[in-house]
Protein backbone atom coordinates (compact mmCIF):
# COMPACT_ATOMS: atom_id res chain seq x y z
CA UNK A 1 0.00 0.00 0.00
CA UNK A 2 3.26 2.66 1.04
CA UNK A 3 4.33 1.77 -2.46
CA UNK A 4 1.05 2.94 -4.38
CA UNK A 5 0.51 5.30 -2.05
CA UNK A 6 4.03 7.01 -3.13
CA UNK A 7 4.19 6.35 -6.54
CA UNK A 8 0.31 8.08 -6.92
CA UNK A 9 1.44 11.21 -5.20
CA UNK A 10 4.46 11.44 -6.71
CA UNK A 11 2.44 11.36 -10.40
CA UNK A 12 -0.05 13.39 -9.19
CA UNK A 13 2.54 15.94 -8.43
CA UNK A 14 3.95 15.05 -11.92
CA UNK A 15 0.96 15.74 -13.63
CA UNK A 16 0.01 19.14 -11.60
CA UNK A 17 3.60 20.54 -12.25
CA UNK A 18 2.91 19.44 -16.38
CA UNK A 19 -0.26 21.00 -16.39
CA UNK A 20 0.98 24.57 -14.43
CA UNK A 21 4.17 24.45 -16.62
CA UNK A 22 1.88 24.62 -19.40
CA UNK A 23 0.15 27.36 -18.42
CA UNK A 24 3.62 29.74 -17.76
CA UNK A 25 3.36 28.60 -13.67
CA UNK A 26 6.66 27.07 -12.61
CA UNK A 27 6.26 25.19 -9.65
CA UNK A 28 8.84 22.20 -8.37
CA UNK A 29 6.09 19.95 -6.91
CA UNK A 30 7.71 16.79 -7.80
CA UNK A 31 10.79 18.08 -6.41
CA UNK A 32 9.02 19.00 -3.13
CA UNK A 33 6.84 15.85 -3.41
CA UNK A 34 10.29 13.81 -3.46
CA UNK A 35 11.65 15.17 -0.34
CA UNK A 36 8.71 14.28 1.18
CA UNK A 37 8.97 10.80 0.45
CA UNK A 38 12.91 10.80 0.60
CA UNK A 39 12.61 10.88 4.44
CA UNK A 40 10.52 8.02 4.89
CA UNK A 41 12.19 4.03 4.63
CA UNK A 42 10.84 3.39 1.58
CA UNK A 43 13.04 6.07 0.17
CA UNK A 44 14.85 3.94 -2.97
CA UNK A 45 11.45 3.28 -4.34
CA UNK A 46 10.52 6.90 -3.69
CA UNK A 47 13.73 8.04 -5.39
CA UNK A 48 13.33 5.78 -8.80
CA UNK A 49 9.71 6.38 -8.85
CA UNK A 50 10.60 10.11 -8.74
CA UNK A 51 13.29 10.01 -11.64
CA UNK A 52 10.84 8.12 -14.03
CA UNK A 53 8.46 10.09 -13.53
CA UNK A 54 10.44 13.39 -13.69
CA UNK A 55 11.97 12.06 -16.71
CA UNK A 56 8.28 11.98 -18.28
CA UNK A 57 7.80 15.00 -17.13
CA UNK A 58 10.79 16.94 -18.95
CA UNK A 59 10.69 14.79 -21.79
CA UNK A 60 6.97 16.58 -22.04
CA UNK A 61 8.57 19.69 -21.62
CA UNK A 62 10.77 18.90 -24.93
CA UNK A 63 14.03 19.03 -22.45
CA UNK A 64 17.13 16.91 -24.19
CA UNK A 65 19.14 16.89 -20.59
CA UNK A 66 16.97 15.19 -17.71
CA UNK A 67 18.16 17.44 -14.83
CA UNK A 68 15.79 14.95 -12.64
CA UNK A 69 18.90 12.32 -13.01
CA UNK A 70 21.14 14.79 -10.66
CA UNK A 71 18.58 16.65 -8.66
CA UNK A 72 16.59 13.70 -7.36
CA UNK A 73 19.34 12.14 -5.74
CA UNK A 74 20.58 15.20 -4.52
CA UNK A 75 17.19 15.97 -2.90
CA UNK A 76 16.91 12.45 -1.88
CA UNK A 77 20.02 13.15 0.12
CA UNK A 78 19.25 16.16 1.37
CA UNK A 79 15.66 14.78 2.57
CA UNK A 80 17.63 12.14 4.63
CA UNK A 81 20.34 14.25 6.58
CA UNK A 82 17.09 16.86 7.46
CA UNK A 83 15.37 13.62 8.73
CA UNK A 84 18.31 13.04 10.88
CA UNK A 85 18.64 16.48 12.38
CA UNK A 86 14.98 16.29 13.33
CA UNK A 87 13.51 18.85 10.94
CA UNK A 88 10.29 17.24 10.21
CA UNK A 89 8.11 18.86 12.29
CA UNK A 90 6.51 22.44 12.37
CA UNK A 91 5.72 24.83 9.74
CA UNK A 92 9.17 26.64 9.56
CA UNK A 93 11.13 23.37 9.77
CA UNK A 94 9.17 22.60 6.67
CA UNK A 95 9.37 25.64 4.73
CA UNK A 96 13.64 25.93 5.12
CA UNK A 97 13.71 22.78 3.00
CA UNK A 98 11.11 24.19 1.00
CA UNK A 99 12.77 26.38 0.32
CA UNK A 100 15.96 24.64 -0.53
CA UNK A 101 14.39 22.35 -3.31
CA UNK A 102 12.44 25.56 -4.77
CA UNK A 103 16.24 27.02 -5.05
CA UNK A 104 17.98 23.65 -6.38
CA UNK A 105 15.11 23.59 -9.01
CA UNK A 106 15.84 26.60 -9.99
CA UNK A 107 19.05 26.97 -10.51
CA UNK A 108 18.80 23.35 -12.29
CA UNK A 109 16.57 25.67 -14.58
CA UNK A 110 19.58 28.20 -15.34
CA UNK A 111 21.83 25.41 -15.47
CA UNK A 112 19.78 23.72 -18.37
CA UNK A 113 19.05 27.21 -19.73
CA UNK A 114 22.83 28.13 -19.64
CA UNK A 115 23.46 25.09 -21.96
CA UNK A 116 20.58 25.20 -24.02
CA UNK A 117 21.00 29.01 -25.02
CA UNK A 118 24.55 30.13 -23.82
CA UNK A 119 23.03 32.64 -21.21
CA UNK A 120 21.33 32.80 -18.22
CA UNK A 121 20.42 36.43 -19.05
CA UNK A 122 17.22 37.16 -16.85
CA UNK A 123 17.06 33.72 -15.56
CA UNK A 124 18.14 34.30 -12.13
CA UNK A 125 14.88 35.61 -11.04
CA UNK A 126 14.03 32.13 -11.58
CA UNK A 127 15.59 30.92 -8.84
CA UNK A 128 13.89 33.23 -6.38
CA UNK A 129 10.09 32.79 -7.49
CA UNK A 130 11.12 28.99 -7.17
CA UNK A 131 12.57 29.07 -4.01
CA UNK A 132 9.71 31.53 -3.03
CA UNK A 133 7.03 29.11 -3.94
CA UNK A 134 8.62 25.95 -2.55
CA UNK A 135 8.94 27.78 0.96
CA UNK A 136 5.09 28.33 0.77
CA UNK A 137 4.36 24.86 -0.96
CA UNK A 138 5.95 22.31 1.21
CA UNK A 139 4.19 22.61 4.47
CA UNK A 140 1.14 22.72 2.61
CA UNK A 141 2.01 19.48 0.94
CA UNK A 142 2.92 17.71 4.35
CA UNK A 143 0.01 18.87 5.59
CA UNK A 144 -2.01 17.07 2.86
CA UNK A 145 -0.16 14.23 2.68
CA UNK A 146 -0.01 14.01 6.38
CA UNK A 147 -3.94 14.10 6.70
CA UNK A 148 -4.38 11.66 3.57
CA UNK A 149 -1.44 9.40 5.16
CA UNK A 150 -3.37 9.10 8.61
CA UNK A 151 -6.46 8.10 7.03
CA UNK A 152 -4.57 5.69 5.15
CA UNK A 153 -3.09 4.55 8.49
CA UNK A 154 0.30 4.79 6.88
CA UNK A 155 3.26 6.42 7.93
CA UNK A 156 3.60 10.85 8.54
CA UNK A 157 6.23 12.87 8.01
CA UNK A 158 5.54 14.76 11.01
CA UNK A 159 5.83 12.14 13.08
CA UNK A 160 9.06 10.42 12.07
CA UNK A 161 11.85 10.69 14.64
CA UNK A 162 15.25 12.53 14.02
CA UNK A 163 16.99 9.64 13.85
CA UNK A 164 20.22 10.55 16.18
CA UNK A 165 19.27 7.09 18.00
CA UNK A 166 20.01 4.25 15.40
CA UNK A 167 23.73 5.34 14.30
CA UNK A 168 23.47 5.13 10.79
CA UNK A 169 20.84 6.92 9.33
CA UNK A 170 21.45 5.02 5.64
CA UNK A 171 20.44 2.02 8.18
CA UNK A 172 17.04 0.38 6.94
CA UNK A 173 16.75 -2.80 8.91
CA UNK A 174 15.67 -1.18 12.43
CA UNK A 175 12.05 0.08 11.72
CA UNK A 176 11.50 1.43 15.71
CA UNK A 177 12.00 5.13 14.17
CA UNK A 178 8.54 5.37 12.27
CA UNK A 179 6.34 3.89 14.80
CA UNK A 180 3.33 5.68 15.36
CA UNK A 181 3.02 8.02 18.74
CA UNK A 182 -0.93 7.86 18.72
Amino acid sequence: MVYIWMFFCLSVCGIMELMLGISGIHAPLLLLGMFYFGAFKQWRFALFAGMFIGCIVELSYGRFIPMCLLTMPLLTLFSKFWRWIGGTMGMLRQSIPGLLTGALDGFSCVLLKMQVMGTTEGCWRMVWVSAAVGFVLLPLMCGIFDMVAGWLALGRFTRLSSGHHDGNFWEEEVDYDEEFID
